[in-house]
């Protein structure tokens, strides 16, 4: 295991503190899901973005206009299903 510091501001370290008592939890752990969901997030990203850059070599994208029309028409019958 290895030990980072970080220097916080104080609003911010207090806001820690209170949110690791709510949770029954450390800053310390906290700050360490934080940095592990970061990461997972980050790579997830990377992974989504390679995907998509391969189905655009390979020829499998959707005209933006299409996107657009698909997207149009879900806002419609959300807001139809909304009134």
């Amino acid at each position: 295991m290895v030990r980072i510091s970080v220097d916080l501001p104080e609003e911010l370290a207090e806001r820690l503190r209170q949110a690791a008592g709510e949770m029954q939890s450390s800053p310390e752990s906290l700050l360490a899901q934080a940095a592990r969901t970061l990461l997972a997030d980050r790579d997830a990203l990377a992974s989504a973005l390679a995907a998509g850059e391969a189905d655009i070599a390979a020829g499998r994208e959707i005209p933006h206009a299409e996107v657009m029309r698909e997207m149009q028409d879900w806002a419609s019958a959300l807001r139809a299903r909304t009134r």
